[in-house]
C-alpha cells in the first residue's frame, strides 16, 4: 500500500508484512482487540518524532529532587519532571512502584501517560561505569571524558 506522509508529503510503502505485524501486536483488553492503524508518516518523520524526547547535547545545573544536592543533568531546572542524581536513582531509598497507577479507560491515554512521566523519577544522566567523566550523557565504560 502506497501512502503519502502527513508531515513531509513523501511517498512511502506500508507492506503486507507491516500490516500483519500491526495486527499481531494490537493490544487486547477485556476480550476486545484494539487495532493499531497503519502509519500516516514516513519512516524518517516517525524517527524524528521518536527521538525528539532525547537531549544529548546540552547539560544543565540543577538540584536532585531526592537529595537536594547540586547535580549536572540533561533536564533543565525548569523541566517539570522529577529528576534524581545517579546515586539517588539507583539507591534503595525510593520505591518505583509508588508511582504506579491503574489505567482509567474513561480518560485519554496520553493524558495519563503525561501525568506518569511527571511523577516517575528520571535519572539525571545515563553515565555508567565511568571514571572522571561526570559531564557526559549516554556513556558507558568511559574514562577521562568531557561532554
Amino acid at each position: 500500500m502506497q501512502k503519502q506522509c502527513a508531515q513531509c508529503s513523501a511517498e512511502f510503502e506500508v507492506t503486507d508484512e507491516d500490516l500483519a505485524f500491526y495486527d499481531t501486536v494490537s493490544p487486547e483488553f477485556s476480550g476486545k482487540k484494539y487495532d493499531i492503524p497503519p502509519p500516516t508518516q514516513c519512516p524518517e518523520c516517525r524517527q524524528q518524532r521518536r527521538i525528539v524526547w532525547r537531549n544529548e547535547r546540552v547539560l544543565y545545573r540543577r538540584t536532585c529532587d531526592k537529595t537536594n544536592k547540586p547535580i549536572v543533568s540533561c533536564f533543565s531546572k525548569d523541566c517539570p519532571y522529577t529528576v534524581y542524581s545517579q546515586e539517588a536513582f539507583w539507591s534503595d531509598g525510593w520505591d518505583p512502584r509508588d508511582s504506579g497507577r491503574d489505567i482509567d479507560f474513561s480518560r485519554p491515554f496520553f493524558e495519563q501517560f503525561n501525568e506518569l512521566l511527571h511523577d516517575v523519577p528520571h535519572i539525571a544522566l545515563l553515565n555508567m561505569q565511568t571514571e572522571n567523566s561526570e559531564f557526559c550523557h549516554r556513556i558507558y565504560d568511559g574514562r577521562n571524558n568531557y561532554m
